[in-house]
Order: structure tokens, then sequence, then C-alpha cells
């Protein structure tokens, strides 16, 4: 997907989009006046979305609601929530004084950051979606360096791409910093138990496309079945199978959503034995067959 096909209906936006040459997509609402609504919250249509690239959301003042890979996320005041290929996610809500950034990157333009031998730190952290919290001051760094990339793509200079990479090697250092003292806090307080089940949790967001096995995950783990399904119910109160199927559907309900796809390339794409089996498989949860779900939601799209 390029940068100019993404539609930004996770946020409120005017005219701030910028794009450069599908490297990266800038887009904010940081100097609207006007309350989104005039009281509560701004509800938004929850229809699944996955990324095919790298999304930054920085959020400056207010704060917003999403259901990020199943699990609920508010982001506040002075966070930065960076959300990885692959992450599929539905935006619930965001309070009327809501300000925030985002910063999109396409797959294929994101190598020529991580070229750069400082950012490779960075990289191996970006193997799951995460939040981070800041200082008013740091904040307001994050957001100059923000405004700086703004202003550079509009002057046009010959070397754009390259002061650009920097602005974004500057913010990711932020990030860093957050993540290592997470990542110590982590460590110490993680049971075997608890780590087992966050590594469980990681091979199913990488391999449910393809997985549905209880057996594979608990070899990829090196542990039998049945010691991770009593993990994985003790730390979750969930069956792994549960989790792995609320995946499978949660992958089904974004591919669906592209009206580009028939119910049989999502059924191949997501390693069905045919069409007729996803049908099932998805109806069971659902309570409606693809075809239907399909339908009602490019209804509701339209009617919006």
């Amino acid at each position: 997907m390029k940068l100019t096909e993404l539609k930004l209906d996770m946020m409120p936006s005017g005219d701030r989009k910028l794009i450069l040459e599908n490297f990266v997509l800038l887009d904010d609402n940081l100097d609207s006046t006007e309350d989104l609504e005039l009281d509560g919250l701004v509800p938004v249509q929850p229809y699944p979305i996955k990324l095919t690239f790298p999304l930054i959301l920085i959020c400056n003042q207010g704060e917003m609601a999403l259901r990020i890979n199943l699990e609920e996320v508010n982001v506040q005041s002075n966070e930065i929530f960076m959300m990885v290929p692959g992450t599929i996610g539905e935006h619930i809500s965001m309070s009327k004084d809501c300000r925030v950034a985002i910063m999109a990157i396409p797959e294929d333009a994101f190598p020529l950051l991580m070229k750069m031998e400082n950012s490779l730190k960075f990289r191996e952290h970006m193997n799951r979606s995460l939040k981070f919290h800041f200082s008013d001051t740091e904040m307001a760094h994050i957001i100059m360096l923000y405004r700086l990339m703004r202003s550079t793509i509009r002057l046009q200079l010959p070397y754009t791409k390259e002061i650009l990479m920097n602005y974004m090697e500057a913010i990711s250092y932020f990030c860093i910093t957050k993540f290592e003292t997470i990542a110590k806090e982590e460590e110490v307080k993680m049971s075997r138990g608890e780590m087992l089940f966050h590594q469980f949790m990681d091979e199913v967001r990488r391999n449910y496309t393809q997985e549905r096995q209880l057996g594979f995950y608990a070899d990829k783990l090196c542990i039998t079945s049945k010691y991770l399904s009593r993990i994985v119910k003790q730390y979750s109160n969930r069956q792994p199978a549960e989790w792995i199927r609320d995946y499978v559907v949660l992958e089904s309900k974004a591919l669906l959503r592209q009206n580009d796809l028939t119910v049989q390339q999502v059924s191949d794409q997501l390693n069905f034995p045919n069409a007729s089996f996803f049908g099932k498989y998805f109806k069971a949860v659902v309570g409606c067959s693809p075809g239907q779900y399909q339908l009602q939601k490019n209804e509701a799209t339209q009617n919006k």
C-alpha cells in the first residue's frame, strides 16, 4: 500500500497532510483551535485496519482509545504509540481536545532509514507495538522535531530525505531511552511462566495467518501442548486456541474490508483449505458469513 492510499480516519485532520515521494507521510491537528465536538468523546466507526508500514502516533494533548491486536490501548497526552507493520488497529474514540500527529513510513522506504548505523539499535526494538510516556519538556522537543520535518518537506531542499532521516533518528532515540528502562523492569518482574505467555503471544502474532495448531506453538517454545495451555490459561484466563482464533478473525475482518479482495482470496491468504471451510470458521465466531460481513461494511462506508 502506498502512503497516498492510507485512509487517516484514525484522527481528525484538515489539509495538514504532507507526503514526500512515498517516503514519509505527516499529518496532524496540533494547531486546531476548535474542540472536536461540543462535549464528550468523539466516536469513530471501529473498522479494523491492518498496517503494512510503521506508524508513529504522537499525542500532544487529550487522549484517544484504540483497540490494537485485540487489546485496548489508551494513548494520552505526552505519549508516543509506535505501531509496527502487521498491526491491526481499530479507533474507538478520542477526547474533544485531542491533538495528535502521525508519521507513516512505507515498508519499501523504511530500510533507507535503517541503513543509518545508529538506527540499527532502534530496529532491534521495533518488533512489537510500544507506548512511551514523556515529560512536558521531552514532548516539547519531539513536537519541535516533528514541526522541523514538516518545514523541511515544504522547503524542498536537495537533501530533504537525508535531513528527514536525521530528525526521525532523533525522535527514535527519545523512544529507545524509554524502551530500555521498560525492558529492564520487565525482565526483573517477569516470572518464567509470564515470559512464556508473552513469547507465545509473539509467536501467534508472527504465525497466525499460517498456523492454527497448538502443537506448532508448543514446539516453537520447546514445551508440551498441555503445559502451554496451562500457562496461557493462568496468565490470560483464556485458552491458546481462543487467542489464535481471535487473531485470525480480526485479520479476516481487515482483509474483507478491502474492496479489491474476494472471500476466496481472503481464504487463501489465511491458509484455509477452501472458502467454504473459511466461511464456516468465520460465521461461527462473527455470526454472519464473510460475504455478508463484507457487504455490511461496504454499505456502512457508503452511508458515512
